[in-house]
């Protein structure tokens, strides 16, 4: 960041954010209040600045207090890697497996893997295109062909008395041809 001349402040701000993003992906069950107390100890700031933190670190890891599936899978992966870790340190392969076991059953590794559904039975809705305005809960014009008439009527008298300047469009490339083009006048 300083080779791209980011301002000292902003880095800071990001050291910052990525800390406390990282403590709260650590302590998903912290609530906000907590999450604010400790932004303030941390870094030592005022309300609004933490505040404004607070907004930006749920901004990037979404709802915490709802735990999703995705959530749950997450951390049964790592403790996993943890059970794993601890089982190479004290040289038990009985527990290496047994982790190695229960990862297996919760990534069903010993079940086939499942094929989509069979989008050849799905039949597409038919659509029978129509000019009865009802169709789409609408109600019919009465003699909308004469009304639509006097509105051009209208409006084509109002466009006639108009005053226009024509104003010559010069090219953008060099092999388009000029043209011109009508602005009304203020």
């Amino acid at each position: 960041m300083e080779k791209a001349h980011v301002p000292i402040d902003v880095r800071q701000r990001l050291y910052r954010l990525r800390d406390m993003y990282s403590y709260w992906l650590r302590n998903p069950k912290q609530g906000d209040r907590h999450i604010l107390a400790e932004i303030k100890r941390r870094n030592g700031l005022g309300d609004t600045q933490a505040y404004e933190d607070l907004r930006l670190l749920k901004l990037c890891l979404g709802n915490l207090q709802q735990m999703t599936r995705d959530w749950y899978q997450y951390l049964f992966i790592a403790r996993c890697e943890e059970g794993f870790q601890m089982a190479r340190d004290k040289g038990d392969a009985g527990a290496f497996a047994k982790v190695l076991a229960s990862l297996g059953k919760f990534t069903r590794l010993d079940h086939e893997q499942l094929t989509g559904p069979d989008y050849s039975q799905i039949i597409p809705q038919q659509f029978e295109i129509t000019s009865d305005p009802s169709v789409a809960g609408f109600q019919r014009i009465p003699n909308v062909l004469q009304l639509t008439q006097q509105l051009e009527k209208r409006f084509k008298k109002e466009i006639e008395a108009a005053e226009y300047e024509v104003i010559e469009v010069k090219p953008i490339y060099e092999n388009e041809p000029a043209h011109s083009a009508t602005y009304p006048q203020n």
